[in-house]
C-alpha cells in the first residue's frame, strides 16, 4: 500500500481521529520512510474500535486474538487491534504524532515494535529509519 491508498482505506473506515493511530509499516510510508507498505495497521479504542467491531457483526471482517490483543480484519489489507503488543490503545494513541492531520506512532515507538520482533524485514526496515533519520538532521 502506497501512502495514497492508506489514506484512501482510512477515509473509507471513517475512524474517529481522536480514537485511533496509524502504526507499523504504514505509519513509515505515510512519513516517506518506505515507499509502500504490506497493510495498514491501526490501534483502535473507543468509537474507532466500535467502529470496528461493527464491521465484524456486519460479517465484513473478523474477530480474532492477535499475538496480544483483540485483531478485526479487513479483507487482507486492513488489521485494527484494541491494543499494540500488550499495550493499551489508550496509551499508544495518547503518543501520537499528525502526519500529514493522520495520527501515526512516533518513529521511536515503530523503531521499539521491530527491534523487540527482529523478524528480517524488521532489520531492512530498522536500517532505511536509521537513513531517514540521518537525513532529517
Amino acid at each position: 500500500m502506497r501512502a495514497a491508498d492508506i489514506l484512501a482505506r482510512l477515509e473509507e473506515l471513517d475512524l474517529d481521529p481522536e480514537h485511533y493511530v496509524v502504526h507499523s509499516t504504514a505509519s513509515l510510508a505515510l512519513r516517506g520512510v518506505l515507499a509502500e507498505a504490506g497493510d495498514l495497521d491501526v490501534v483502535a479504542r473507543g468509537a474507532a474500535w466500535e467502529g470496528a467491531l461493527d464491521l465484524v457483526r456486519s460479517g465484513n471482517a473478523t474477530l480474532d486474538r492477535g499475538v496480544t490483543d483483540q485483531r478485526v480484519s479487513l479483507a487482507d489489507d486492513v488489521e485494527i487491534y484494541d491494543g499494540w503488543l500488550g499495550e493499551s490503545a489508550a496509551s499508544v494513541i495518547a503518543r501520537a504524532e499528525l502526519v500529514d492531520g493522520v495520527p501515526c506512532a512516533p518513529i521511536s515507538d515503530v523503531i521499539a515494535m521491530k527491534e523487540r520482533l527482529g523478524r528480517p524485514k524488521d532489520q531492512q526496515h530498522l536500517e532505511l529509519i536509521r537513513a531517514y533519520l540521518a537525513a532529517q538532521g
